[in-house]
């Protein structure tokens, strides 16, 4: 289903962050799920989701994504590099239970297909374009016409 575009509008300009729901699923497994690539907008995005699965009382499944050519920092250095950028929130959330996974592919169909039954999809958005910061990052825009459920388009600070 395709997002209107007031909500792309919203999601792209908005200074805070933006949820956007379509529909929820009366299936919702009590799962968030966010994804994390590395870049300067995923610790705003994994605090988002470390929060609302607190709040919920949820699991949290943090998914990192990458094409399996190319360089890739983060997966280059293996799923011990993520598990190393989540202490912090662990130890700050520390009733949130976090799963951790490493999956080859590209992330919007990765994070599509991880987010399927999921009460929350959250992505982090430092934006592109002709204007950074003016319109969602090529991740987030393509999850905001597909996710399969609530999608969180976390900001970084400006």
């Amino acid at each position: 289903m395709l997002v209107g575009s007031v909500t792309y509008g919203v999601a792209g300009h908005a200074p805070c962050d933006v949820v956007v729901v379509r529909q929820t699923s009366s299936k919702a497994a009590g799962e968030i799920v966010a994804g994390a690539d590395g870049s300067p907008a995923s610790p705003q995005g994994l605090e988002f989701a470390f929060a609302e699965a607190e709040l919920r009382g949820g699991r949290l499944r943090v998914v990192h994504a990458r094409a399996q050519q190319g360089f890739d920092p983060v997966a280059q250095e293996g799923p011990g590099a993520l598990k190393e950028a989540l202490s912090d929130l662990r130890a700050r959330h520390p009733d949130v239970t976090v799963a951790e996974e490493l999956v080859h592919g590209h992330p919007v169909e990765v994070l599509r297909e991880a987010a399927a039954g999921a009460e929350l999809l959250v992505v982090g958005s430092h934006g592109h374009g002709t204007f950074a910061g003016m319109v969602p990052g090529s991740v987030s825009h393509a999850l905001l016409h597909h996710a399969p459920c609530p999608l969180a388009v976390v900001r970084t600070a400006r």
